[in-house]
């Protein structure tokens, strides 16, 4: 006679023979409780703390993959400073011997440092020194000192060796670093959902697409591969799904790519009606960008990039760009389980492009319990004086102007990046600085991010050109610019080869116009809002400023796609003492200015050359292109005595 207890035995009977693991794959499930990272706190003005990086087993659901992690964790600890802490980091790299590395290449597996990222902060040493470089088997200590006017807000830790950093952050060396808000400079309603005296209402997010084996052509596996990594995922065994596990991980049905949050796979939120919780979150991502949703609930914008906006407004969607952070107060009104998700919609992608933007569930959240009331924020802390508004700054008060040019996937400024001291640009510390930001491409956008200052968003200017056409394969680095009628500029970039570029192009012009567009779609920053991650749209021309002040050194930029970054797509600018900055011998690209295609063209002050290099195709003579050319042929058919 069969029992209850033996009925029950026989249905698990199938569950247990099909558990899964890393020799019999399946679809993750999620819908654990959510979590945050470990939190270490400063205390009286000091934080002392040691990183290790090293091997680990890391296990997502059942899947165990060997990763370069901090102190065995997935993700890193969270950090709680305050302004003006002292912060001490030892870096402790215990991995081992690595291959050679080739410089804009993926290089180096093992050798790493640590960037406060979004920091207002030295970017010299024993401080924010993203060319530092800790090798195998060494120790380094940071002595990282907070500015005592540091804007309190959300910011992560990663590590920043270039040529490796993609690897590396892709592998889960990143970590949430929050600054604490002063209490008293809160609003009752904002320091109810806010650290020091309401932890408990807070919801840190490390959104990392960690699980990163599909949608390439860069994927996590791709780069271990080219990077020289032994710690591959195993391609060896054949799994009960007939194929090994990489290859089940890679297949674009049945494999894998997904963001985490806090290392964790679709984790459940849980609140109760009305109640209000501060969401920090952090796209920690690679190579791709979030459009966050959350159908039901309300989202109240607090912050970006750890900046407080002028005054808090309600938006139906969350743009985090790759490297970006926003600060939320969500709240969801009845009782149900709401998506927390990221989704592009064409409205959006007038705003973007082609540019890459995940799309899948996030997290979920699980409204249960008796109803709260809470009102919503609707004031934010005072600025600090760095981040004073801008926008009406007599030109008169302009300490310098820059053009700052997005060209292929790996050029900044027509030029891919060669070293630490090659400064395309020199600015005095202390003054302001006008710089327009352009990218070249016709449909791919890119989140520039900026070393130790934030941009404030002053303008969404007319594109004007220049466009850039590739000549050979895709990433190159072989090209031509164009202007905006489709005909070849006078101004390219060193070692151009006019032999292998064409008279005239068509200009596909389908995302031009961010001037004209509505200025509420996810690609575009409020005019006046600060950010140190600002996606620079396909054809697009932004006019910001910034606040030099505090800090010397260098001030690096770099696409935020991290794989851009690795191989080329960063370069240096300088802060010196008041009064001793110099032009630069390395502004040009051969004497061709950025942001620039005719001979005439303005520079730095390309915005005045719009009339000259844009409007209604028409034919015109290039007989400067068709004199080169003939010149090219005549050397190659004569002889000179």
């Amino acid at each position: 006679m069969m029992t209850a207890t033996s009925l029950v035995g026989l249905l698990c009977l199938p569950l247990l023979a099909t558990a899964c693991d890393n020799t019999s794959p399946c679809n993750f499930t999620g819908g654990d409780d959510y979590v945050t990272p470990i939190e270490v706190s400063s205390s009286d003005g000091f934080l002392d703390y040691t990183l290790t990086v090293d091997i680990s087993d890391v296990t997502i659901e059942w899947l165990v993959t060997q990763r370069r992690t901090y102190n065995g964790g997935f993700p890193g600890p969270t950090f709680r400073l305050k302004a003006g802490d002292n912060f001490n980091l030892t870096l402790v790299n215990n991995l081992g011997p690595q291959p050679p590395g080739v410089k804009n290449e993926f290089r180096d597996p093992n050798t790493t440092n640590v960037h406060t990222h979004g920091l207002h902060i030295s970017p010299v040493e024993p401080q924010d020194y993203v060319l530092l470089e800790v090798g195998p088997g060494e120790t380094y200590k940071y002595q990282f000192e907070l500015n005592p006017n540091q804007q309190a807000g959300t910011f992560w830790y990663h590590a920043h060796h270039h040529g490796s950093t993609f690897f590396h952050v892709g592998s889960g060396l990143a970590g949430l670093l929050i600054v604490e808000d002063e209490p008293s400079s809160m609003s009752a309603e904002l320091a109810a959902i806010s650290c020091p005296d309401n932890c408990g209402k807070e919801v840190p997010m490390l959104l990392g697409d960690f699980v990163f084996y599909t949608r390439g052509p860069t994927t996590f596996a791709d780069v271990q591969a080219d990077i020289g990594d032994p710690f591959l995922v195993d391609d060896t065994t054949i799994t009960t799904a007939g194929v090994t596990l990489l290859q089940w991980l890679t297949d674009e049905v049945t494999g894998l790519s997904q963001y985490l949050v806090n290392g964790q796979y679709q984790p459940v939120v849980t609140m109760q009606p009305g109640e209000i919780r501060r969401f920090r979150m952090v796209n920690a991502g690679p190579k791709e960008m979030l459009i966050i949703k959350i159908a039901g609930c309300e989202m109240k914008i607090l912050a970006y990039d750890g900046a407080y906006v002028d005054t808090p407004y309600f938006q139906d969607f969350i743009f985090l760009p790759a490297g970006g952070r926003a600060d939320a107060a969500v709240r969801c009104g009845r009782h149900g389980t709401y998506i927390l998700r990221s989704e592009l919609t064409s409205l959006h992608q007038q705003s973007i492009g082609d540019t890459d933007v995940w799309e899948g569930i996030v997290a979920k959240i699980h409204v249960i319990g008796n109803a709260v009331q809470m009102d919503f924020p609707s004031s934010t802390p005072t600025n600090p004086p760095y981040h004073g508004d801008m926008r009406n700054v007599p030109d008169s008060e302009i300490g310098g102007r820059y053009v700052v040019e997005i060209g292929s996937n790996i050029f900044l400024n027509r030029e891919k990046w060669t070293d630490g001291t090659y400064y395309r640009y020199n600015f005095n510390v202390d003054t302001i600085q006008e710089w327009v930001l352009t990218n070249t491409n016709v449909d791919e956008g890119h989140p520039l991010h900026m070393h130790v200052a934030h941009f404030q968003v002053i303008s969404y200017n007319a594109y004007n050109g220049p466009v850039i056409e590739e000549l050979g394969e895709e990433d190159s680095g072989v090209f031509a610019f164009y202007d905006m009628n489709g005909n070849i500029c006078e101004q390219q970039y060193k070692d151009f080869n006019s032999s292998l570029a064409v008279n005239s192009i068509t200009v596909d012009k389908a995302f031009h116009g961010h001037d004209k567009n509505d200025r509420n779609l996810a690609g575009y920053a409020r005019i006046g809002e600060f950010r140190d991650v600002l996606l620079i749209p396909p054809l697009a021309s932004i006019t910001v400023r910034f606040n030099a002040t505090d800090y010397v050194g260098p001030y690096i930029l770099h696409c935020h796609f991290l794989d851009h970054e690795d191989t080329g797509m960063m370069m240096v600018t300088r802060a010196t003492p008041l009064g001793e900055a110099t032009a630069s011998q390395y502004e040009s690209s051969g004497g061709h200015n950025p942001g620039t295609c005719r001979s005439t063209d303005r520079y730095p002050d390309i915005l005045d050359n719009l009339s000259t290099n844009s409007g209604t195709k028409t034919s015109v003579f290039n007989g400067w292109l068709e004199i080169l050319l003939l010149l090219t042929v005549t050397s190659s058919n004569c002889r000179f005595p």
